[in-house]
């Protein structure tokens, strides 16, 4: 027999599988993995992420819409109906009919002269209306826009003697006078049906100056009714929340006794509503009637809003998401 002239080499082992201990933490670790991905499925779901983000991008929008457009927004939630989902919805203002009184738009805006109303006379912006000698100016555009659910109206205003008279006259809907004292006043119809009333809504007195430009904008909605004059409110009430409609065009001016004056930059701007996102029936948006008012610099209006407003997103009671709306922005709570 022969022997090997070299020592023998102890065997190598190799592992064929894992210890009891090890068996056991893993499975404590698995059992931890798993417990805390079962009770936060619904926090870190992406669809729920989502819709937290596009919420709160909605909310922001809207208050950038307000302070790039000069006009107030509301955002509001529409509750489910049959198969629809609940959703967030926002108005906005958008341009609708406009003048700037130059004879060279004169078939554009659809503008009507009568009397001794005359155009291309030296105005705030370019040419105005002039309406110094008397006559009218009506304003057709291309068509009658939808004000039922608000509007917005801008026009810049100059009186070289302090005349008194009716500046606008839009039959069944809205009439502007200026008085002797100086008070500009608004009257307009708003209301469901037979319950339409006029509403006056009037400014201090010696609020119209002379010999000076001057611009007005009135703001109608959320049954609220504004008068800006220089970019300062000096007048507000409450008014019925659906407006009436316009039987004609606009017009400026009275053959009789009609406001005397320039008249420039004219334009109206229709409430219009924007689709935001959809809330699947398993979310819950509290509170259940949302309803945020930005006003027209983009800040929660502290009229309708004392403080500020909790919003909370939450899945089969779950919470996903909060936001406190304040009065110059949000913060999020993730």
């Amino acid at each position: 027999m022969r022997r090997s002239l070299h020592p023998s080499r102890p065997s190598q082992s190799h592992p064929t599988g894992f210890t009891l201990l090890e068996l056991i933490i893993v499975m404590v670790i698995l059992g931890i993995v798993v417990g805390l991905s079962v009770a936060g499925i619904d926090r870190f779901d992406p669809g729920n992420l989502g819709l937290r983000v596009s919420v709160e991008t909605f909310l922001e929008s809207s208050r950038d819409r307000a302070r790039v457009s000069g006009h107030p927004v509301t955002v509001v939630q529409i509750p489910a109906s049959g198969e629809k989902e609940a959703r967030l919805m926002r108005f906005v203002f958008q341009r609708a009919l406009e003048a700037s009184f130059e004879k060279e738009f004169q078939q554009r805006e659809g503008l009507e002269l009568s009397g001794s109303a005359a155009l291309d006379a030296v105005g705030r912006f370019g040419a105005c209306g002039d309406l110094q000698n008397g006559g009218t100016i009506a304003v057709a555009g291309r068509g009658m826009p939808d004000l039922t659910r608000g509007f917005s109206l801008d026009v810049d205003l100059f009186n070289p003697l302090g005349e008194a008279g009716e500046l606008l006259n839009w039959e069944g809907f809205l009439a502007i006078v200026v008085r002797r004292s100086g008070v500009v006043a608004a009257t307009l119809r708003a209301g469901k049906g037979e319950l339409q009333q006029d509403f006056l809504l009037e400014s201090p007195a010696d609020s119209s100056t002379i010999n000076k430009w001057q611009h007005l904008k009135l703001i109608a909605a959320d049954e609220m009714f504004l008068m800006v004059l220089d970019g300062r409110e000096v007048a507000r009430m409450e008014i019925a929340e659906v407006l009436g409609t316009p039987r004609s065009a606009p017009v400026f001016g009275d053959t009789e006794e009609g406001w005397r004056g320039f008249v420039d930059e004219f334009t109206v701007w229709a409430r219009i509503g924007e689709l935001g996102p959809e809330i699947p029936g398993t979310v819950a948006l509290e509170p259940l009637e949302l309803r945020l008012l930005f006003d027209r610099n983009g800040m929660l209006d502290a009229t309708f809003h004392p403080g500020p407003v909790p919003i909370v997103l939450s899945d089969l009671g779950d919470e996903i998401g909060s936001f406190v709306v304040g009065r110059f922005t949000q913060e999020v709570s993730l």
